[in-house]
């Protein structure tokens, strides 16, 4: 039907409606709250007790029991040997648990191809209609030889895939994947020593340089005069002031023209 009354008059010209079935639930989409960190991929336990538990996870899936596992072989001896290196190497992350189980894989295919190899060396034996009783071994390897050249090559690369991952796996776990520990905390501020109390009379001191202590006069013998000559030692002037100028004259002006003692 239109969704038109006057459109679905005509069927021809009728435009088909498109309702939404009242059963028919959208999804919602929930918008990323602002401030939440993105998840990041968790790197494993922390404690011992964690580690110890966490490495043990594979055991308990019987992952190996499944997939591992043909015709004629035990489960039991497989869950034994995953046990023992789970236990030996106690992996924690999860690139350890692979190398591991590449171990264990690795280890049963050795054991499976160590049976296969008997069983070639049985059937051509037995399917042989005339045997050397001289030389069973040799007559059989004649017509065996290509199908073990062809196991000893898996061999050989089971045996380097178990070298790989053992070196890989010693290496992830010399890593230190545990957080440093956290820095000591601080000491607490320690508070300045008191000032000592101060005098509000400082003491005296004694200065650097003794004062100049005063001497009196009468200590000290006075200085005697010296006296002074009134004519240059050998010389014979005859010059002699008269009475009126014998205070202006200590030294003859004629000896001493530029005595500092005359004219005072």
């Amino acid at each position: 039907p239109s969704c038109d009354p006057e459109i679905g008059k005509d069927h021809r010209k009728a435009a088909p409606c498109h309702r939404p079935h009242p059963h028919t639930r959208m999804k919602k989409v929930q918008p990323i709250a602002a401030g939440v960190a993105p998840r990041h991929p968790s790197t494993g336990p922390r404690s011992a007790q964690g580690k110890a538990r966490s490495s043990m996870n594979a055991l308990k899936t019987g992952l190996y029991a499944k997939s591992l596992i043909i015709p004629g072989e035990d489960p039991a001896q497989l869950d034994a040997l995953t046990e023992e290196y789970f236990r030996r190497y106690r992996p924690v992350a999860p690139a350890e648990r692979d190398q591991v189980d590449v171990l264990v894989r690795s280890v049963w295919t050795l054991r499976r191809l160590g049976v296969a190899e008997a069983q070639v060396w049985s059937h051509e034996i037995d399917t042989a209609s005339e045997l050397n009783p001289n030389a069973p071994l040799g007559q059989a390897f004649l017509h065996c030889d290509r199908a073990l050249s062809r196991l000893q090559r898996s061999v050989n690369s089971t045996q380097r895939n178990y070298r790989d991952a053992l070196r890989e796996l010693e290496r992830l776990q010399s890593l230190d994947l545990d957080p440093p520990p956290p820095d000591p905390p601080a000491p607490p501020p320690q508070e300045p020593p008191a000032d000592p109390p101060v005098d509000p009379q400082p003491a005296e001191t004694e200065p650097l340089t003794p004062p100049t202590q005063f001497v009196p006069s009468s200590s000290v013998p006075p200085a005697s005069k010296v006296r002074i000559p009134f004519h240059k030692r050998g010389s014979r002037c005859l010059f002699t002031p008269r009475e009126e100028f014998k205070s202006k004259y200590k030294q003859c002006p004629v000896c001493f023209p530029y005595s500092k003692y005359n004219h005072e």
